[in-house]
Parts: structure tokens; C-alpha cells; sequence
């Protein structure tokens, strides 16, 4: 599944890289329309000079969710895991787990090394002799346990190895039992935690496994969804970003030859010619102007008059009234206002200059058909001149916009194309990811269960082994002795049963489980050194850097036209390695820096087109053939026609006597803001001896506010728009000069300068301006190959979601699977080690829980110490036993008879007791228990 991801990756940024391979062969192609230089210019003078800015182009701007997610829950199994892990670090070297000849790789193949030809395997067998002595030991031990529990049946039933022993304890029987139950308490209480981890481990691999297909499923899922975007961000760039560019540059080309002209007018004042010739055209609109200002001026004498009259009238009438209020709020209009000083603002309208002269002298000059014949007579030549040098720099528009339109037409197909491929993959992980899985958890619904009974039986019997060694612990330490009237399930008897049920337990499984935990342990090393710990870091590990990279070279799987391009630095390309794809790839770097593609193209080369194809000098050909002939502008007739508009009435227009005599604060107080306060005023008033008052103050607010509707806002108005055009006419008419006169005899030494400049300068500025304006436009062009490069390295395809799903694979793998199942084996080997001191410590503990009575005293051990002791000890011990053996037939032989008990046996086989006396006395002798005969004196002596 890894590799099917990798592939993918893998085509998608070879689709890429086809987009420079297109983008080459097409500048190749259109090499008669290249449009861009590679002299670097200064970017803010041209910003400046033309006012071109660079293209806000849009980014691309989407967070996604993903699914595969590397948290992990140990659930307090950790430190098992690492222990166990440690121990397989001590049977596996980390730096060279294998060791060099024995395994190579040969023409992307494994072959057997010159050791294995050789029949060297003396460094294999030193590296691994742990491991080949465990596997010894461990066959060794499973072979040979089979027969040792045979032999210890066999001598059981013999009656000996505890099999049968006698009754009473020896001296230290209790001591030995306390000892060895507290030993087999404390192997008990061990064998506990590897019983738990057996169980645990159990259900925990059977949950990891369960859950591997669900982790399959969300890596598909994010690689589909990191694929698809990644695809989207691409058509952005080619595409959305493409178009912003298209249209930024298409109004470049459409603005260039407006540009030019405007520039090389404003520079060789040739500007003021189309002034001139504007002022000339638009000598009706003046007329027009000077005309209302002539009105407005009479208008405003007319209503000052009126105003003054008025205010005069309202002034004596308030005065009167308010002198005989003595209200307070008649002394509050008094104090705030002085009523003395109502009238105008002392504006003589009489000021403003007279228009007439002027207007007459503007009707003049309308009349005055040669004058405006001989001035627009010269700006057609400077149209002229316009429209040929538009037409020489608008000849390669056509060419350029097609260029333009193709180029995206191109990135457009490139992008359909890596949207077909990442659909292809998409599709491929529908139609083989999916149904594979759906195999994959039918196999183990159908499969995974016996596996996980397997685990779970193998618990059982290791479960089983610890109860019954718990419930003898439990019978022998706290049960009663046996006493053979089978009155007590849980004595001492019963323990010793229960640790030889567990005896022979382990007799039985302990060889096939001793293999099975070889086998566990064998696969577990196998797959935590040989999977887990190269996947985990596979730049440093010896087995991807020895075998699976030389195995596996990425580049082979790149297309054959990228293969075949021109573009390739070398013949011989370095290899990818998959090492090192996993390594970039988990620094989060792009598809191209992951896969090492700047090892075989470049993606900063595209920068050099313009060199590369000799752009700049067939752009710097097409600036040359621009040339600016001489031009004459002015005519005689022009001369005559601006020297005649000069000493036009127009040179007599003083706009300051407008601006200086003319203000909108036509009157001292704001006529309707006093009017209010009278009103107000008069509503106060209240006694009657003051009705006159207030009827008079509420007419004189109606008149003020009659006078500021009637006469003081159209005065306003009037003056706001003699203002205007004031300032308009002076803008129009003198051009910053101090008068008319002044502005045309500017204006006229302004034309002669033109002339000289296309003579001598206009040639090269238009050059200069043409390619300042190319110089941008290359600019534009050469910001968005940045881009692009900038992006293809830095941004597009970002392989975090992919290492993401490399890192859950990885946990859902090892630390969800091959960790439980090195805790499985962990488990169950140390239980199997707790067997073997547990068998010897239950049979010893059987043998003293079968003991019915205690140590009957030093009476047995008293005697003389001679040499003969010992052997009359031996004979008296067998007699002894004798005594207390069942006299019957089967034995094959006959006691002596002055050994034989006299005493009747009643018991039948029961343990001896006290027997009712008969009613009668007997002469027949009853011996009383415990029977106990010492030997005659002679055996003494």
C-alpha cells in the first residue's frame, strides 16, 4: 500500500514537471513573438515613470481535514513494550543487523554474497550467536521435557519421587514447607503478571489487527483527497493565476501606445498644443461663463440692495421692542445678540469687474475661423505623428495576445491533464484500493478469530497452570493435615493434588508452547528489526540503505517523455532513493524537492528562457527600427493665431477681483438661527401687558426668515458658482502664468521647444519609454515564473499529509500490532521460565502436603554412637516400615513372628483408633495407640 502511494506521488510530480518540458517547447516554438527582455531594470523608477504596477494574483488558500492520525494509546502496556524492545536490541545489532557478504544486491536483484558461496558463516553465527543458542537451548529443552516427565510418571507410580510417602514428617519438614511455598508463592505471584500480559497482549493484537484495514482505508482517503488538492492548487497557479496575468499584461499592450504618445507629449511640451487647441475649441463654453458671472454679478447687487434695505427695517423694529421687554428672556436675546449690528457683511458688490468687454472680445474670436483652423491644423500634425508611432509599437499586439491566449490554453490542457492523472489514481484506489480491503476484512472476520483463539487457548493453559498452583498455595498453607477420613475437601492432601494437576499440566504443554514461543519470538525480531525500526528511520538504517534502495531506483518510474527530454543535466542521472523521499518528505517539503527532481530539471531554468532564446535581442531590434521624424508644428498662421489670441479682451479676465471681493457670509448673524431665538423668545412671553412685543417679535422672524430664503441663499449659491468658475477660467486661461498674455506667450515658445525636441530627442525617449514599458511588461511575466518556480518548490503539494499517513500506517502497524505481539511472546516466555522451578518447588510441596502426622520427637534418633549404628539403624527403619506395611500375600514374604503385632487390627485399613472394651473382661492383650514399638533392648545395646 506504501509503494501504491509513493507511485502516486511519484506521477503526479512527474505530470509537473511536464509543465516546464511544455512551457520550453512552446517559447521554442513562438520564438518570432517573444515578448519579454532579461535586461533587469530598475522596478520602481518604471512603476513611477508608467505607473505599472505588479499583479495581485490570488492564493491559494484551503485547510483540509485528514484522517490518518498518528496518536496512540498504550493503555499501560508502554514499558512492556520497551522492555521487550530492549530485549531484542540485545539479540540484533541496530548499526548492521546484517552482516555485509552474505546478502547483495545485483541488477535491482538479492543475491546470496560470497560468504554464503564460501560457506563463511562465522561472522553471521557471531552476530547471532544469542539468537542460535536461544533456538539451542529452546529445541533442547522442548525435546528432552516430554521424556523427563515421562520418567517422573513412571517413578511416581513406582511409588517414589513423592510418589508414596511415609506419614510422618521429618525433622525441617516444616521448615522446607514454609520455604518452598514461599518460593512457589512468590513464582506464583511472577508467573501473574506474565498470565495478564498474555491475556492483554491478546486482545490488544486482535484489536490492532482488526483495526489495519481501517487505517488502510483513512491513508487512501487522505492520499486521495492530498492528490485532488494538490491537483486544484496546480490548475490555480496554471490557470486562475495565468488569467490575472493575461489580463494585467493585455491591458499593458493596449495601454502602451496611449501611454507613449502621452508620455512624448508631456515631455516635449508638444502638451500644450492640444491645450491650446482644447482652449480654442471651447471658447463658447468661456463665453458661456463669462456670461453667467455677468448675470450672477448683477444678481447680486440687486438682492444686496434689497437685503440691506430690509435688515435696516427688522433692526429699528427689534431695537423698539426689545427696549421695552423686561423679560428675562428678552435681556438673553440682547446680551447674545447685537441687534445694532444687523446688516450684510459690508460687501461691495460694486467691485466685481464688468464682463462685457471681455465677452465681445470672445465673440470676436469665435468668428475668427482662421484662428481655430490654423491651431487644430497643427495638432492634426501631432496626431499624425501619434498615430504612427501607435501603429508601430500596436504591430506586434496581435501576435503577442495570441501568444498570450495560446500559452494559457497550453497550462489550461497541462492542468486537465494532472486533473486526468490524479482522477486515474483516484479511480485505481477505488477500484483496487478498496476492493482489496474489502477482501482484507473478510479474510480476517472469516480467518483473524483463530488466531485470536489460539492466543486466548495458550492464555487459558497458562491461567489454568497459575490456579492450580493457586488453589494448592491456598489448600497447603491454610488446610488441615490429611487424616484419611476424607472429612476436609480443602487439607493439605488436596493442595498436593492441585500442584501436581499443575505439574502435570506443565509436563504436557510446556515442549509445544516452548516452540510456539520460539516461533513468536523468532517472527517478532524478524519483523521489529527487519519492518518496524527501517521504516521508522530510513536514512540511517543498514537495511534501506544496503538493500531496498539499491533495490528500488524512483527515477525508473518517472514517465519516458520526462526521461527522453532534453532537459536532463547528465546522462547519467543519480538515483532517487526511497530514504530519502520518506525523509524529505516527513520535513514536510513539496512533491518536487521530495522526490530530488532538481536532480535531473531544474525548475529555476525557466527563469533564462529570455537569454536562452534570444529574446532581449530581437526585442531590442524591434526598439531600434522605432524613429522619430522631424516635425513642424507651428506654422506661420499658428504663430499669428496664438500672438492674436494673446492680446485678446481675454488678457484682461482678473479671476482675484472674484476671488477676493466675493464671500458666502453675506450677512453679521445667521438670519434664520436668529429668527428661531425670537421665536422662541415671543412664545415666552406670557402677560398680556406684552402681546404687543411678542406679535411683533414673531413677525420680524417670519421676515428674516424670508429674507435668508429669498435673498441671502440664492446670493450664496450665486457666489459658490461665480467662485467656481473663477477658479475654472483661470485654470483654462492662464496655466499658472501670471496673466493670459503671459500664458500664451508661453505656450507659443512651448511649441518651438516640441519642434526642437523631435528633431533631436524624440526618437531616443520613445525608446526609452517603449522599453521601460516592455521592461514592465517582462516584469510581470518574469513574477509569475517566480511564482511558479517559488511555488513548485515551496508550496504546491507539501507532503505533510502524506507523511501524516506514512507515520498512522506505521502506528497502526507496529505499534498497534507488532508491539502486542512482541508483549504476546514476553508474556508467555516468562511464564515458560517460571515452569521450571515451579515444577520442582510443587513436587517438593506435594510430597510434605501428603504427610498426615507431625514429627513424633527425638525419641527415634536416640542411641549409642558406634559403628554398628548406623546399620542396625537401617535394619530397624526397614523393619519399621515393614511393620506398617499391609501384611498381605502380594508382599512375597514373610515377616518373623517375634516382630508380628499381637494387638487385633480392627481398623480395616483405617488409620488406628481406640476400640470398645468388651463387656467381660479379656484376657487377650489390646495394644493402645500409637502402637509404637522402639525394637527389643538388644537392638540397644
Amino acid at each position: 500500500m506504501l509503494s501504491h502511494r509513493i507511485l502516486s506521488v511519484l506521477l503526479l510530480l512527474s505530470v509537473l514537471l511536464t509543465i516546464q518540458v511544455n512551457c520550453e517547447d512552446y517559447v521554442h516554438d513562438y520564438d518570432d513573438d517573444d515578448y519579454f527582455i532579461n535586461d533587469k531594470t530598475d522596478e520602481i523608477a518604471s512603476e513611477k515613470l508608467l505607473n505599472i504596477q505588479k499583479v495581485q494574483y490570488s492564493t491559494y488558500n484551503r485547510s483540509d481535514t485528514y484522517l490518518s492520525s498518528t496518536s496512540y494509546n498504550s493503555k499501560g502496556m508502554a514499558p512492556l513494550y520497551n522492555i521487550t524492545n530492549m530485549v531484542i536490541d540485545l539479540f540484533v545489532d541496530d548499526d548492521e543487523p546484517i552482516p555485509r557478504g552474505y546478502i547483495v544486491v545485483k541488477e535491482k536483484k538479492f543475491e546470496v554474497g560470497p560468504k554464503v558461496r564460501d560457506h563463511e558463516w562465522g561472522d553471521l553465527i557471531k552476530k547471532y550467536w544469542a539468537i542460535l543458542l536461544v533456538v539451542l537451548i529452546i529445541v533442547l529443552v522442548a525435546v528432552f521435557m516430554p521424556i523427563v516427565g515421562l520418567c517422573f510418571c513412571c517413578c511416581r507410580c513406582a511409588g517414589a519421587c513423592g510418589g508414596r510417602t511415609q506419614p510422618f514428617d521429618k525433622k525441617g519438614d516444616t521448615c522446607r514447607r514454609f520455604f518452598f511455598g514461599l518460593f512457589l508463592v512468590a513464582c506464583a505471584s511472577a508467573m501473574v503478571f506474565g498470565v495478564v500480559v498474555a491475556f492483554v497482549t491478546n486482545s490488544y493484537l486482535q484489536h490492532g489487527v482488526e483495526n489495519a484495514t481501517t487505517v488502510a482505508r483513512y491513508g487512501i482517503n487522505d492520499t486521495t483527497l492530498y492528490l485532488r488538492r494538490t491537483s486544484i492548487h496546480i490548475r490555480h497557479i496554471l490557470v486562475d493565476n495565468y488569467n490575472e496575468l493575461k489580463t494585467d499584461l493585455e491591458k499593458i499592450l493596449n495601454d502602451t501606445g496611449n501611454v507613449v504618445i502621452e508620455k512624448l507629449a508631456n515631455e516635449s511640451k508638444a502638451i500644450e498644443l492640444v491645450r491650446l487647441n482644447n482652449l480654442v475649441k471651447n471658447l463658447n463654453n468661456i463665453q458661456n461663463d463669462l456670461e453667467i458671472m455677468k448675470d450672477e454679478t448683477k444678481n447680486l447687487r440687486i438682492r444686496a440692495s434689497q437685503l440691506s434695505d430690509g435688515l435696516r427695517g427688522v433692526k429699528r423694529e427689534l431695537l423698539t421692542q426689545l427696549s421695552k421687554c423686561n423679560t428675562k428672556d428678552c435681556k438673553a436675546v440682547k446680551e447674545k445678540y447685537d441687534i445694532g449690528r444687523l446688516d450684510t457683511n459690508g460687501i461691495d458688490y460694486n467691485q466685481l469687474p464688468d464682463m462685457t468687454n471681455i465677452i465681445n472680445g470672445v465673440q470676436e474670436l469665435i468668428r475668427n475661423a482662421d484662428l481655430a483652423e490654423a491651431i487644430a491644423h497643427s495638432e492634426e500634425k501631432l496626431k499624425q505623428l501619434s498615430d504612427s508611432i501607435n501603429s508601430k509599437i500596436d504591430s506586434n499586439k496581435p501576435s503577442v495576445e495570441n501568444a498570450l491566449a495560446e500559452t494559457g490554453r497550453s497550462l489550461h490542457q497541462v492542468s486537465d491533464d494532472i486533473s486526468n492523472v490524479v482522477e486515474e489514481f483516484v479511480g485505481h484506489a477505488h477500484n483496487y484500493g478498496y476492493p482489496n480491503l474489502k477482501k482484507a476484512d473478510d479474510y480476517l472476520h472469516k480467518y483473524g478469530i483463530y488466531r485470536y483463539y489460539a492466543g486466548l487457548i495458550i492464555s487459558s493453559v497458562l491461567l489454568f497452570v497459575l490456579l492450580c498452583l493457586t488453589f494448592g498455595l491456598m489448600c497447603g498453607v491454610c488446610g488441615k493435615r490429611p487424616d484419611g477420613y476424607g472429612d476436609d475437601c480443602c487439607n493439605k492432601g488436596a493442595g498436593g493434588r492441585f500442584l501436581m494437576c499443575a505439574v502435570a499440566v506443565i509436563f504436557l504443554t510446556v515442549s509445544a508452547l516452548l516452540i510456539i514461543a520460539l516461533a513468536l519470538f523468532l517472527v517478532g525480531i524478524f519483523v521489529r528489526r527487519g519492518v518496524c525500526d527501517p521504516l521508522s528511520d530510513p536514512s540511517r538504517d543498514q537495511i534501506f540503505k544496503e538493500y531496498i534502495d539499491p533495490l528500488i531506483d524512483l527515477y525508473e518510474l518517472f514517465p519516458t517523455k520526462l526521461k527522453k527530454s532534453s532537459h536532463l543535466k547528465n546522462s547519467i542521472v543519480k538515483p532517487i532513493r526511497i530514504s530519502e523521499v520518506i525523509s524529505a518528505c516527513h520535513e514536510n517539503k513539496t512533491i518536487y524537492s521530495v522526490l530530488g527532481l532538481e536532480k535531473i530539471y531544474d525548475v529555476n531554468d525557466i527563469q533564462d528562457y529570455p537569454n536562452k532564446y534570444s529574446i532581449d535581442a530581437k526585442i531590442n531590434k524591434f526598439i531600434e527600427n522605432i524613429k522619430i521624424p522631424p516635425q513642424t508644428l507651428l506654422t506661420e498662421d499658428t504663430k499669428k493665431s496664438i500672438l492674436e489670441l494673446a492680446e485678446s479682451p481675454l488678457r484682461d479676465f482678473d479671476e482675484y477681483k472674484f476671488l477676493d471681493n466675493l464671500t458666502k457670509n453675506i450677512t453679521y448673524y445667521n438670519l434664520a438661527g436668529l429668527a428661531d431665538q425670537l421665536e422662541e423668545t415671543a412664545k415666552k412671553i406670557q402677560t398680556s401687558s406684552n402681546s404687543e412685543i411678542r406679535v411683533s417679535l414673531m413677525n420680524q422672524a417670519l421676515i428674516l426668515r424670508s429674507f435668508q430664503k429669498e435673498l441671502v441663499d440664492p446670493m450664496i449659491a450665486g457666489t459658490d458658482n461665480m467662485l467656481a468658475i473663477a477658479r475654472n477660467l483661470e485654470k483654462t486661461l492662464k496655466n499658472d502664468a501670471p496673466n493670459f498674455h503671459d500664458a500664451m506667450m508661453q505656450t507659443l515658445k512651448d511649441i518651438q521647444q516640441a519642434e526642437t525636441f523631435f528633431k533631436e530627442e524624440a526618437t531616443d525617449f520613445v525608446k526609452s519609454i517603449a522599453e521601460t514599458l516592455l521592461t514592465g511588461f517582462k516584469e510581470q511575466f518574469t513574477d509569475y515564473l517566480n511564482m511558479v518556480a517559488n511555488e513548485t518548490q515551496y508550496e504546491i503539494g507539501q507532503c505533510g499529509p502524506i507523511s501524516q499517513v506514512y507515520n498512522a500506517t506505521l502506528v497502526g502497524a507496529c505499534k498497534q500490532v507488532i508491539d502486542p505481539f512482541n508483549g504476546f511472546w514476553t508474556g508467555l516466555v516468562w511464564c515458560l521460565a517460571l515452569f521450571f522451578p515451579t515444577l520442582i518447588l510443587a513436587v517438593k510441596l506435594s510430597t510434605l502436603y501428603q504427610k498426615s502426622d507431625p514429627y513424633p520427637g527425638p525419641l527415634v534418633e536416640s542411641g549409642p554412637k558406634n559403628r554398628k549404628r548406623n546399620k542396625k539403624r537401617d535394619r530397624r527403619s526397614e523393619r519399621h516400615a515393614e511393620y506398617y506395611e499391609d501384611a498381605s500375600p502380594s508382599t512375597g514374604h514373610h515377616r518373623d513372628a517375634r516382630y508380628n503385632d499381637m494387638a487385633p487390627k480392627n481398623w480395616d485399613g483405617a488409620p488406628p483408633r481406640y476400640q470398645n472394651p468388651p463387656v467381660a473382661p479379656s484376657a487377650e492383650y489390646e495394644r493402645p495407640p500409637p502402637y509404637y514399638y522402639p525394637g527389643a533392648q538388644s537392638d540397644h545395646d
